[in-house]
């Protein structure tokens, strides 16, 4: 179920979304020091600003750096971390050509199936993430 109520507390979210084929649409980060997780393929995600639930937050962030409009549904919350970080996991599914979306941060969009992302400089949040939602059935299912 998707919280309707706003958090009082700074979180972040991010969207696993896949395509037909079961792939992770991944996001290529800039590879700048002044970001967090520079030059690595991550999740499209975000800080929620202050009042947005999760849910007004994810669609927020999924529309600025990819242009997507897409129904989404949270399937994860991580508990609060010692380093105070909190993230909200929603699930989508797209099917689409990810070079054609408008990329208005980061270097690059891509699907890829999600044994692929061993491969890759990935967080290790986003690695924990994909296990523990795919443990309880297929990514693009709705809860």
């Amino acid at each position: 179920m998707v919280s309707e109520e706003p958090l009082v507390e700074t979180f972040g979210v991010a969207a696993i979304v896949t395509n037909c084929s079961g792939h992770i649409l991944m996001h290529l980060r800039d590879d700048t020091p002044d970001i967090e997780w520079p030059g690595y393929w991550s999740l499209p995600s975000g800080l929620a600003e202050l009042g947005e639930t999760p849910a007004e937050a994810m669609a927020r962030e999924l529309r600025e750096e990819t242009g997507l409009t897409i129904p989404l549904t949270q399937r994860l919350e991580f508990p609060r971390r010692p380093d105070g970080d909190r993230v909200v996991f929603f699930t989508g599914h797209w099917h689409g050509d990810p070079t054609m979306l408008p990329l208005t941060e980061g270097v690059k969009l891509k699907f890829y199936p999600p044994d692929d992302l061993a491969e890759l400089l990935v967080p290790p949040w986003v690695m924990q993430a994909v296990r523990q939602l795919g443990d309880s059935g297929p990514l693009d299912t709705p809860v």
